[in-house]
């Protein structure tokens, strides 16, 4: 299977958990994931430490293609700190710039090392999670702190504040799911 065939299994799985989820939002957003499977992998593809945590058996179609992705930060060591930016980043599968073609949503993955906290946040995006590997506690709204594992997903309406901790001990990797045409640097509460 080539690194192109696992971008699409991998991308078709999570727009599988979010047309699945049950919760009318998400899947009116993944109703909007291209019909197109045509990918273009990065030509000079960007590595992150982060991804060092892929090693559950869940996530292993991704481990296997992470060195072909473009692994990225939104926040910079003056925005969050550098012990953030060591177990924290994201790859697109699908948006404007990503290996699928999309102007109407972006997809993708969010890994988060062991033992940090994603600040609460919000931004203008309504976005949902799905969690692929780990356990990690999570704040929506005004509801304090959840455990949350594998196989849940977490709908975040536009401006509604969130955020995660690995505070179980392992890392987490998500899917993402955005409505939006850009990633935008997240307001930190």
């Amino acid at each position: 299977m080539t690194d192109a065939d696992k971008i699409i299994s991998i991308a078709i799985a999570l727009r599988d958990h979010f047309a699945e989820s049950g919760i009318d939002a998400v899947q009116s957003i993944a109703s909007k994931w291209p019909s197109s499977s045509v990918v273009a992998v990065a030509e000079t593809p960007v590595t992150l430490p982060v991804t060092r945590w892929l090693t559950d058996a869940a996530v292993r179609d991704l481990h296997d293609i992470a060195s072909a992705l473009d692994w990225q930060q939104t926040y910079s060591v003056e925005d969050i700190g550098a012990p953030f930016l060591e177990r924290y980043g994201w790859t697109m599968l699908v948006g404007p710039d990503a290996p699928i073609k999309s102007d109407a949503i972006l997809a993708g993955i969010l890994i988060l090392g062991p033992n940090i906290e994603y600040p609460v946040h919000r931004h203008s995006a309504e976005e949902a999670y799905v969690i692929l590997s780990g356990t990690a506690s999570w704040s929506v709204g005004d509801s304090g702190w959840h455990q949350k594992s594998a196989g849940e997903v977490i709908h975040n309406p536009p401006w509604q504040p969130h955020g995660m901790r690995t505070d179980c001990g392992e890392p987490l990797v998500l899917g993402f799911l955005w409505n939006a045409g850009a990633v935008e640097k997240s307001q930190i509460d």
